[in-house]
């Protein structure tokens, strides 16, 4: 790469993931390689029979647990690519995997075995274009950290600026379209097996996490979100409270970025160190889970993998964050929804938050909505009330009551939920006793009370004015076309009526009682007709008497209105 094409381009997403059919098709053979492979990787580090791993806690397993833990860890990293992500999330659930595991997995977020500087260098002088001593006027070989996709390696340009420069591992690209790929043919299989995992919508969601996974492979994109997070955290009314690295764009490429070096050490390091001040981290991590919130639910950019090996405590105290080739967004109705749901929590008001919730996902067509309400209101009182923890039982009752309704929560709302379990999973291993919900009920009243400041609510009226000026500014020719068409006498109205299937159904249900209502009170004004006129004797061998015809025409009057009546009664029941 020439030094001339340096710097950050906007990539093109279709050119990196779908490079010619070859590289758009995993090949059979090659997927067959790798189950092989994968399988053979499992057996050498002990993981065979997966019946005999031992996950429980009891004292007199801890020995074999120990070695079955290093054994996952020997295999996921030599696996590579996803597989030491699925271990770094892993490394976080306390609540799920005993204490020999999750220390083992640990390992994974900081202690990833680097690619070869042999396979390195080369990489690094192709992509610069130049050798790297006419660039720096340093470059340490050993990388200060190793992770699934990158490396990275303290330098000294030649002006003195000390950087990190992040690489990409050599050959990565295919490894990870190839294990992605195999990824979501399982979960295809899963889906189409587990009716549950159909309703969820689990194949969108998996979906996407492959895909933010590939995007993770283009450094173009991760330098992207450094400057969008970094803008927006200006914007904020904390700028400074959280770190965030600058990044030095003129050196940027699609396999290597570099930016500021940052002086301090991971969480994942300091989970190991006894001397570590837990007041330090509590304030460290309460900051993050503040700024976390605001990403959400009002920049709508978030850093989406706060795993404890992706953030810092600096030397004076301040957190930092560091990676940023996993970040996600909300557009501005999502927002709008998240903000609602939060402010509806606030509020412990169960009924605005299953508003909220529908609005995000209706409920289809049929479906028991006053049955959804009191489910979603008793999981909000056990699951969210006052001394609750979340844990992964609480996202199991609320996957359940969604299963049950079959609501399909859209996918990025999916992946925002998904980067709050892996801080959660953080602060869980970082500080057991923290209180997520008192402390992200605190920080969002917090957030919104920086929101009804004076000067930001100039801005959101500037924003809404600007909004509505191309509406204003169409006003006149609009009210010209109105009084125009009212002179011709062409002026009309289209209204959409009965949109909606429960406004159909209504309807529907009462014509139907109107119509066998009135053919019930015909039938006994005809009964009634009948059944008072005087007899006649009929010599008409065939013909039925005037009092059997009312008899008759009565029994109808009075089946036809009962059934109206009982229509009606069901109806107001189920509506």
């Amino acid at each position: 790469m020439a030094n001339e094409t340096l710097g950050i381009s906007v990539p093109r997403l279709s050119s990196f993931t779908n490079q010619g059919s070859a590289d758009r098709t995993v090949s059979v053979l090659g997927r067959g390689r790798r189950f092989a492979q994968l399988m053979g990787i499992a057996k050498k580090n002990g993981l065979f029979p997966l019946r005999k791993l031992d996950f429980g806690s009891a004292p007199s397993g801890a020995a074999t647990r120990l070695v079955q833990a290093e054994g996952l860890r020997r295999a996921l990293e030599e696996a590579g690519g996803a597989f030491v992500k699925i271990g770094q999330l892993m490394s976080t659930r306390t609540d799920v995997l005993p204490e020999e595991f999750v220390s083992a997995l640990s390992q994974l977020q900081h202690s990833v075995e680097p690619a070869p500087w042999d396979d390195v260098e080369p990489l690094l002088v192709t992509e610069f274009g130049a050798p790297l001593e006419s660039l720096f006027s340093s470059f340490d070989r050993e990388p200060v950290a190793a992770a699934s996709i990158g490396q990275v390696h303290r330098a000294t340009l030649k002006s003195g600026q000390v950087v990190a420069v992040k690489v990409q591992r050599p050959g990565i690209v295919p490894e990870v379209k190839r294990d992605v790929d195999i990824a979501l043919r399982m979960v295809n299989v899963l889906s189409l097996s587990s009716p549950q995992a159909r309703a969820l919508g689990i194949r969108p969601a998996a979906a996407q996490y492959g895909a933010d996974l590939i995007r993770q492979l283009d450094f173009r994109l991760e330098a992207r979100n450094l400057l969008a997070l970094r803008a927006l955290q200006a914007r904020g009314p904390h700028a400074e409270e959280i770190r965030l690295p600058e990044l030095i764009e003129s050196l940027s490429t699609d396999r290597v970025i570099l930016m500021e070096f940052l002086e301090g050490d991971t969480f994942a390091a300091l989970n190991e160190r006894a001397d570590a001040a837990p007041a330090a981290l509590t304030a460290a991590m309460r900051v993050i889970l503040s700024a976390f919130v605001r990403q959400i639910v009002f920049d709508g950019v978030y850093h989406a993998d706060l795993h404890p090996g992706n953030i810092m405590l600096l030397a004076n105290g301040q957190p930092a964050l560091v990676d940023f080739g996993s970040v996600g967004r909300l557009d501005l109705q999502l927002r709008e929804s998240v903000q609602e749901l939060l402010i509806a929590f606030l509020q412990s008001d169960t009924q605005l938050i299953a508003d909220g919730l529908l609005q995000l996902a209706p409920l289809t067509a049929g479906s028991d909505e006053r049955g959804f309400r009191r489910d979603l209101s008793a999981f909000i009182t056990l699951e969210l009330g006052p001394g609750a923890r979340i844990d992964v039982t609480t996202v199991d009752s609320m996957v359940a009551i969604l299963v049950q309704y079959s609501m399909a929560i859209p996918t990025e709302f999916i992946a925002a939920a998904r980067a709050l379990v892996i801080l959660e999973g953080t602060l869980r291993s970082t500080l057991p006793d923290f209180d997520l919900l008192e402390e992200a009920r605190g920080l969002a009243a917090g957030q919104i009370r920086d929101q009804m400041a004076p000067a930001n609510l100039r801005e959101v009226g500037t924003t809404e004015l600007l909004a509505l000026l191309p509406s204003i500014r169409r006003l006149p020719r609009r009210f010209d076309q109105i009084g125009l068409a009212l002179e011709t006498g062409k002026l009309g109205v289209n209204v959409r009526l009965l949109a909606h299937p429960d406004d159909r159904r209504l309807l529907a249900g009462f014509i139907r009682q109107i119509g066998v209502g009135v053919v019930g009170l015909v039938s006994g004004i005809l009964a009634l007709g009948y059944l008072t006129a005087p007899l006649q004797a009929s010599a008409s061998v065939g013909l039925i008497s005037t009092a059997s015809a009312g008899v008759a025409l009565g029994s109808t009057s009075i089946v036809l209105l009962a059934a109206a009546l009982v229509d009606a009664l069901v109806s107001r029941h189920r509506d």
